[in-house]
Formats: C-alpha cells, sequence, structure tokens
C-alpha cells in the first residue's frame, strides 16, 4: 500500500483507496473501529461540556503509517456529523452509510443562503415575541436554530405529496410561521390571546403551542402538523397512523426532544411497530432536538443511555448525531435521512445537540439550576454570525416588516364560518337517532353460510371446523346466531357493500376467547386463509403486538385520514385501558373539542365480572363515562349479537363520525342467553331492552352480562312478570327517552339498577341522576360493596359475590 498520498478531509473514496489492495488486518480494524465507535469521538456538542468518550481502538499513534488513513477516517466520523450505526446488522446497509459518511459533501450555495436565512429569520422571530410578549410561553427556539435548518431541509426534499408532522413545544410557534407556512398575523394573534376558533362553535379549543395546523408552505409542499398535548411524545403514533391513511404520497417526519424521546415509552412502541406490515409507512423520520436538558433535569439523571436516541438500536435504525452550530452538517444528516427512507423503506433517527438560551419557557431561569451550563450559553455568539461566513448575512428587511405589521395589527378573530357540527347542540339527538342498519334474513343466511363454509382442501382443526359448522347451522336456521357469529357477518356486510374494515387487537383474530377465528390455519402446512377475503372491499384483520398506547394512538391517526373504513381494535381485556388512558384522553375521548379532530375508531374492551381476577374484570367503565361530554363518544354494552351486529354496521353508516368504546363479553360468548334468531339483524339498535308492564311490582335496569343473568335467575324463580328486566344497551349519549318509555306502565314499582362493579366503580355514580330524571323517582343501587381492588381473586368468592348481586336485585336483600 502506498503510503504518501495526500488525502484532504472529506476525499470521496480516501478510506476505501486507503485500504484497499494491499490492506491487512490492522487498517481494516482501524477502519472497522472508526465505524463502529467513532460517533462517541465525534463534534457534536456546541458546549463542548461533556468530555467525548473516545473509544482507544480510534488512535493509531503507535504506527505513523496509518495516519493517512485515521485522518480520513476522523474527517468522516469524528466531526460535526456523527454516524452512528454499528448496531444495523444488515451489512449491505451498513455498506451503505459507511459510503456516505466517507464520501465527499459539500452543499449548494442555494442551500447555504437558505439556511442563512431561515437561522436569521428565527432569530428575529424569538427576539421579537420575547421584546413584545414577554411573558407568554413560546418556549423558544434560541440556541437551536439549527433544528430549523434541519427540518425545512427535510420537508423541503421531501417527495411526497404531503409531510404529516407530529412536533414537539420547543420552538412549536417558530416552527409553525417560518416551517409549516402558518399566516404570521393569525399566529401573532394567537399568542396575544385570541381565540383560534368562535366562541360559539362549542370547542374548548387549546392553548396556542399545542394548536396543530394544516396548510401550504410557501414552497408550495402541503403540511399537516398534528395538535399534541402536553405529554407530547403520545402524538407519535397518531401523526404516523396519518401518514399510514395517505400511504406512499404523505411522509412521515416526528419531532421530539432529548428527555421526551429518551424517557416516554410511547416511542419505543413507535418504533418497534416501524417494521410490522398492518404499520408500516415506508419509514418514519425522526427529529431529535437534544438540549441537554429536560425542563430543570440534566442528562445524566434524564436517562442510563449514553444518548437520547438510544431506543431506535433495538430496530436498527441508523442515528446520526449533529452539531447544531454546523449548519452544513444539518443539511447533510437531512439528505441523507430522505436518501436511507427511499433506499430502504424503514426509519431513521437524527439527533441534533444544541441548548437553550432562555430556559424552558419564557419564566423560567435556568441559572436556578445550571449555572454553569448556563454561562457557556451566554457566552455563545449567534448561530446566525457563525454561519455568515458560509451562508451570508441575508437582508430581513421584508420580513422584519411582516412581523412588525403583525403585532401591531388588532388581534384577528376567528372564521365564524367554521363548521363544527359534531359540537351542535344537536349531536347527541342526531347520535341516537336510529340509523338503518338491517339486512334481509336471507342475505343474512347466505352471508353466514359463506362464513361457515371452509375453503377448499384446507386442513381445518377440529374445533375450528365446529366453529365454521355451527355458522353453517346458523345459516340454515337451526340454530340461533352467537356473538363472533354476528360480528363476522356484520363485517362480512360492510365489506359487501364497499365499506373496507381494518379489524386488528391482542390475539383478537382467532379471538383472546377463541371464539372468532377470522383467519383459518392449514394443520398440516400451516398456511392461513382468511375468513373474510372476497366479500368485496378490501379487509385487514391481523393480531397487535402487546402493545396498547402507540397502537390505538396508531388506530386513532388512521382514521383520522381515512373517514370510509370501519376501524376496529381490541383490547386482550378490558383492564388494558389502564395501559392507553393517555391515549384515551387526549385524543379518543377529547380530540374534537380541543381541536376539532373527528374519528370512528371503535374501541373493544373485554368487560364482566368472571372470576377472571383483578386484571380481567373490568374494561373500567366508571372511567369512560367520566370522560363522556358533548357528544364526544358512544359508549355502550350490548347485551345480544344482534344489537352488537347493529352497532357495528351504524358505526360505519353514521352521519357524525364519532369514537366507539364498546364493552364486550366474555362468558355471554358461548351462553345460550345470548343469542339471536336471523330475524333480528331485520331490525335496528334498541338503546334499551325490554319493558316493564303494568304488573310489574320491580323493575331492575341492568347492563350487558348482569342482564342476562338476571333474566335467568327471575324465569327460574317464578317471578313472571312482577319483576321486570330493562336492559340499558346504549351508556353515552344516554337515551333517556327509550328509558322512560320502558318504564311508563310500571310508575310505583321498585326501581333498582343493578351492576356487577363495587359501588365505587360502574356506571351506577354517572347514570344514577340521569336515571333518576329519566324515570321521575329515584332507584336504588345494587352492587358488590364499594373496593379498592376492581374484583377479588378467588372464584369461589366471585361467585358468592355474584349469587349475593343477583339474590338482592331480584329480591330486594341487601347483597
Amino acid at each position: 500500500m502506498r503510503h504518501d498520498m495526500h488525502l484532504g478531509a472529506g476525499d470521496p473514496g480516501a478510506v476505501e483507496r486507503l485500504i484497499a489492495g494491499e490492506a491487512n488486518a490492522r487498517e481494516q480494524a482501524l477502519a472497522e473501529a472508526w465505524r463502529r465507535h467513532g460517533h462517541r469521538a465525534a463534534r457534536i456538542d456546541p458546549l463542548d461540556l461533556a468530555p467525548r468518550d473516545r473509544d482507544p481502538s480510534l488512535d493509531a499513534d503507535d504506527a505513523p503509517w496509518l495516519a493517512p488513513l485515521a485522518q480520513a477516517l476522523e474527517a468522516a466520523y469524528g466531526g460535526p456529523l456523527a454516524w452512528d450505526f454499528a448496531h444495523v446488522a444488515d451489512p449491505a446497509r451498513r455498506a451503505w452509510l459507511a459510503a456516505r459518511a466517507e464520501a465527499a459533501w459539500t452543499p449548494s450555495a442555494e442551500h447555504r443562503v437558505r439556511a442563512a436565512r431561515l437561522i436569521a429569520e428565527t432569530e428575529a422571530f424569538e427576539a421579537a415575541t420575547l421584546k413584545r410578549l414577554p411573558t407568554a410561553k413560546t418556549f423558544s427556539l434560541d440556541g437551536a436554530e439549527g433544528f430549523m435548518v434541519l427540518a425545512d431541509a427535510v420537508i423541503a426534499g421531501a417527495s411526497a405529496d404531503e409531510v404529516v408532522v407530529g412536533g414537539m413545544h420547543r420552538g412549536r410557534l417558530a416552527q409553525m410561521a417560518l416551517l409549516f407556512g402558518k399566516p404570521m398575523g393569525r399566529l401573532v394573534a394567537e399568542l396575544k390571546g385570541a381565540p383560534d376558533l368562535p366562541r360559539g362553535l362549542g370547542a374548548a379549543s387549546d392553548v396556542p403551542y399545542h394548536l396543530g395546523w394544516a396548510g401550504r408552505r410557501p414552497d408550495g409542499r402541503r403540511v399537516w402538523v398534528a395538535p399534541h398535548p402536553s405529554h407530547l411524545s403520545i402524538v407519535g403514533p397518531v401523526a404516523v397512523g396519518r401518514a399510514r391513511a395517505l400511504g406512499p404520497r404523505a411522509l412521515p417526519l416526528v419531532l421530539h426532544t432529548d428527555a421526551a424521546f429518551a424517557g416516554q415509552g410511547v416511542n419505543l412502541e413507535l418504533l418497534q411497530l416501524s417494521g410490522l406490515g398492518p404499520y408500516a409507512v415506508g419509514g418514519v423520520i425522526h427529529l431529535i432536538l437534544d438540549n441537554r436538558i429536560g425542563f430543570t433535569t440534566d442528562a445524566e439523571a434524564a436517562r442510563t443511555s449514553r444518548t437520547p436516541a438510544d431506543a431506535a438500536r433495538a430496530v436498527e435504525a441508523p442515528i446520526l448525531h449533529v452539531n447544531g452550530e454546523d449548519p452544513d452538517a444539518a443539511l447533510r444528516a437531512a439528505e441523507t435521512a430522505l436518501a436511507w427512507r427511499a433506499r430502504w423503506g424503514s426509519d431513521i433517527v437524527v439527533v441534533l445537540t444544541a441548548y437553550r438560551r432562555r430556559g424552558h419557557n419564557e419564566v423560567d431561569d435556568p441559572r436556578f439550576t445550571q449555572p454553569a451550563m448556563q454561562a457557556a450559553i451566554e457566552a455563545r455568539p449567534k448561530l446566525s454570525d457563525l454561519y455568515a461566513p458560509l451562508g451570508g448575512r441575508p437582508d430581513l428587511a421584508e420580513f422584519q416588516a411582516e412581523l412588525d405589521a403583525a403585532f401591531r395589527a388588532a388581534p384577528t378573530t376567528p372564521n365564524d364560518v367554521l363548521a363544527a357540527p359534531g359540537l351542535a347542540e344537536d349531536a347527541e339527538a342526531r347520535m341516537l337517532a336510529a340509523r338503518d342498519t338491517a339486512i334481509a334474513s336471507d342475505r343474512a343466511a347466505a352471508l353466514l353460510d359463506r362464513l361457515g363454509t371452509p375453503p377448499a382442501a384446507l386442513d381445518l382443526h377440529p374445533k375450528a371446523a365446529q366453529v365454521l359448522a355451527r355458522r353453517r347451522a346458523m345459516a340454515a336456521g337451526h340454530a340461533p346466531a352467537d356473538w363472533a357469529a354476528a360480528e363476522a357477518l356484520a363485517f362480512a356486510s360492510l365489506l359487501s357493500e364497499g365499506t373496507p374494515v381494518r379489524f386488528s387487537g391482542q390475539d383478537a383474530v382467532r379471538g383472546a376467547f377463541s371464539q372468532r377465528h377470522l383467519v383459518l390455519a392449514d394443520q398440516t402446512d400451516g398456511r392461513r386463509v382468511g375468513v373474510l377475503s372476497g366479500f368485496g372491499a378490501r379487509a385487514e384483520v391481523f393480531d397487535t403486538p402487546l402493545i396498547e398506547n402507540a397502537v390505538v394512538g396508531f388506530e386513532y391517526g388512521l382514521s383520522l385520514g381515512d373517514p370510509t373504513r370501519l376501524i376496529v381494535w381490541e383490547a386482550q381485556f378490558g383492564d388494558f385501558l389502564n395501559v392507553f388512558q393517555p391515549m384515551f384522553d387526549q385524543f379518543v375521548s377529547g380530540g374534537e373539542d380541543r381541536w376539532l379532530l373527528t374519528s370512528n375508531l371503535t374501541l373493544l374492551l373485554p368487560h364482566g365480572w368472571d372470576g377472571g381476577g383483578p386484571d380481567h374484570s373490568t374494561g373500567h367503565v366508571e372511567r369512560v363515562l367520566a370522560r363522556c361530554a358533548r357528544a364526544n363518544l358512544h359508549v355502550v354494552n350490548a347485551s345480544t349479537p344482534a344489537q352488537w351486529f347493529h352497532l357495528l354496521r351504524g358505526q360505519a353508516k353514521a352521519e357524525l363520525r364519532k369514537p366507539m368504546v364498546a364493552f364486550t363479553p366474555k362468558a355471554l360468548l358461548r351462553h345460550a342467553g345470548c343469542a339471536s334468531p336471523l330475524a333480528d339483524f331485520a331490525g335496528r339498535f334498541a338503546p334499551v331492552l325490554g319493558r316493564a308492564s303494568h304488573k310489574a311490582e320491580r323493575v331492575v335496569i341492568a347492563s350487558g352480562k348482569l342482564a342476562v343473568l338476571l333474566e335467568a335467575a327471575r324465569d327460574a324463580a317464578g317471578f313472571g312478570d312482577r319483576v321486570a328486566i330493562v336492559r340499558l344497551e346504549r351508556l353515552h349519549p344516554f337515551p333517556a327517552e327509550a328509558l322512560a318509555a320502558a318504564l311508563d306502565a310500571a310508575p310505583d314499582a321498585a326501581l333498582v339498577f343493578a351492576q356487577e362493579e363495587p359501588e365505587n366503580l360502574g356506571p351506577w355514580l354517572w347514570l344514577d341522576r340521569r336515571i333518576e330524571r329519566a324515570a321521575g323517582r329515584a332507584a336504588r343501587l345494587v352492587s358488590r360493596p364499594a373496593a379498592a381492588s376492581p374484583a377479588v381473586g378467588w372464584r369461589s368468592w366471585h361467585d358468592d359475590e355474584e349469587r349475593a348481586v343477583i339474590d338482592a336485585a331480584l329480591h330486594g336483600d341487601a347483597p
């Protein structure tokens, strides 16, 4: 090998030339060491407060003849752009990244001028907001203007028709004004306190730095920016789900801060979805702004991992680390991220390390907790000054005039013609209105027969064969339809009418209780056949990972972008609401009220006290109902297969798109009292089932499984019409008129509400006054005693409690 070659930093092919041909093991090892560990020695912290973690294998001091190679490798890997890809297992992908890292690269003059202008405009925007609105929370980007260069280069360079953005607080307002195309006048008006929505619209809206945006940038690129709550990483799955709905024409771009990406588990959940077919979006570009601090918490106290992006190693996404004071490095990272996505169709992460000049927000003093860091920050010059030799000094006179005009103008009023029919005063009435969901009995029979007919030459599991045989018997009228058959019938009927269906969940395809069998597996060769395939529209039926938060957010985001599809997700048990509660509270139940987001996502929460213990009993009805207001949700607890059939079809055909939470049964799946004849599918959903006759001395209102058990116990005891059971199938919107009609023939009967749940849980606390108003008299509760745990752990204890509740409901004794 020749060692007299002179190689400049970044010389294209320099590394490969140096180790080609006569390369020995030491040269190969040095190159591999830099490719594996070079990112730890890179100059990515503009404050240079933390010592670089240089691996000893990077040094070649004992072999002067290696100096040219070491110099070329350090130029490629040890500069302001660090290439972190040793965790990428695929040799082809690693080689692709190494080739990019070791090739010469210089941004065009045009890109440098654009970057310089964006930096200067960001500085001007942040200075103006601080001067004119010193107490407004803007979560300034002052000190991290290089992040604007990075994000802008990704958006501008995207080949997609639309960039779907899940964002963050830091620099949110500057990004809105300078990256996403929100009019400056509207943005400043909101900062001054002018609402984005008219008061009479009925929406709660949100603070300015949480609001989303949909529009076009000056360069014509269409951008949709998701609104987000304060716990902002929760927005990532929503944005990526919406991108999935738009298909290949959308680029999903998720923006993070260091503490949030490292600390919030939903990010790892989203990464784990990235390589799974039903969640594929062709790769997400994640941009992390690393300020080395989260509010007041130092990086050393915020995470165990070396970098805030280390979670991405789990899915072998490459990580690029950028010095926030080197806009050229940011431009190169953006170009690489786009090229990676185009070539490999998978996720990539870019971490830009910068700092905050002002603290977490404009009223926060960072000297309280980080005096040394703040002193170093205050000593740093502006980025526009540092970059002027390369990008020049743009003339900001026109931009400054636009800023001044926006701040001088009176607060603008929101668009008074904006429509939000889902929040109108009559929205609940429209949700309660009966929908035409019927199908004729002969059509139901034909579809059920097809659903029960196994594919030719498929070696079925005996129990799966029995399920199909029962469906054929139902089609022939020899048996009523059970819950799973009615559900499959609803899906098949919608598909045959042209409505696509996406049904998924945790072990949902077979059914966590082995009731569905929507995909059949050949017992000999393992091939799988979907029962719902070939009915017309596209059917997506799949099991989901044991992930709740990100999966629900993804499905919710998908529903935002595709209003034509019925989207249903089932938790393995309803108790798993515990884990996706943030997504439920922030988006599913409140997204329309806060941000006018409309969704028809359907969530199935298996619910019922069946002796399964504290974690396998409840879908937390009380918690769901506590979030019900302003016609935001359908909440149902149906007790017959036909009722469930009509609810699913109604959700697909609803005039107003609203999420639906369904508390679905477990024990009722095979209960003789939970079956529906074919004629019931020709009817429609009834929010209340059963009526009290004038002979009734006692009326028991119940919901779901307990209503079925009560009817069976009443009939066994021979009460006849003296005890009426009224089933409350819909919980929200509350069907007051239907319930009043069911009770009007027995105004003097004792009125009881019975629930499976303990007194402090379940629907009673929410329903109590509503039932009283509808009935014209108070009802008495029969339930399990109040308890801190939802259910007892032993089946014998459960059985005793259940008998006590049923006896008290029917006989009037205290449970």
